[in-house]
């Protein structure tokens, strides 16, 4: 899960939330890592470029493991019939 907000425990809270309404419908969740990110002016551009690099490597790999993890859970659950 991943979220950002002004504040620095604004999205914790929203993910905290958010988490007990995912388990609640039984649906699958990445648990780690897990992301907070303090929107600072500046820190995404109007084209979606992060300017600070550490926290654009930060989110790369964050990218990378909710890849896996979308390849995981896509192979792993049952499909649907006539879905």
């Amino acid at each position: 899960m991943i979220g950002a907000s002004t504040g620095r425990l604004g999205t914790a809270v929203a993910q905290q939330n958010l988490r007990s309404i995912l388990s609640f419908c039984n649906s699958p969740q990445m648990n780690a890592p897990e992301a907070y990110v303090q929107l600072t002016p500046g820190l995404i551009t109007g084209d979606g470029e992060v300017t600070e690099p550490s926290t654009e490597e930060f989110l790369r790999g964050f990218m990378d493991e909710f890849g896996g993890f979308i390849q995981r859970v896509y192979t792993t659950l049952p499909r649907r019939s006539g879905a």
